[in-house]
This record gives C-alpha cells, structure tokens and sequence, in this order.
C-alpha cells in the first residue's frame, strides 16, 4: 500500500514547525523533514554555550502552544531555547 503525501516541509525550526501546525488545523496531510533525531540540533551542537537568541522572545512564540514564560522582551539563553523547542 502507499501513500500520497502533498506537502512535505524541510526544517523542523521554528518556521517548519509553524506551517506544520496549520497544516495540521486544516487536516492537510504533511511530513516535516528533519535532518537531526533531536529537536533543536543546531542549538544543542553548533552554537557556543553563552549564545542566546538575537530577537525578543515575543517573536519565538510557536502556534497552540502556552505563552513564553519569562520576559517577552527579553532574549532566552541557549539552553531555554533548546526546551522550548
């Protein structure tokens, strides 16, 4: 048996993970294409400890999640990111 799969989104980041939630709230069937087994692997692997996001937590906001704790104009640390995510 096979299946027929009409969208297929490359990157579970941030902006792969957004389209993958509306195409889910409309029932479109999709594959998100990660190159890793983790999520966040970037931030895990190839960013230096001390490293944060460069834009306001505000703008990290993902889809039918919970609000971001914290301060919304702040810029969360690398480890919070790799658990947000």
């Amino acid at each position: 048996m096979s299946e027929s799969i009409d969208t297929v989104i490359v990157g579970g980041g941030q902006a792969g993970l957004d389209v993958s939630y509306y195409l889910t709230q409309q029932g479109r069937a999709h594959v998100v294409l990660e190159r890793s087994l983790q999520a966040a692997n970037a931030w895990r692997n190839q960013r230096w400890d001390s490293f944060t996001f460069v834009t306001p937590n505000w703008t990290a906001r993902l889809p039918g999640s919970d609000d971001l704790k914290g301060d919304p104009d702040g810029f969360m640390s690398r480890p919070e990111i790799i658990s947000f995510f």
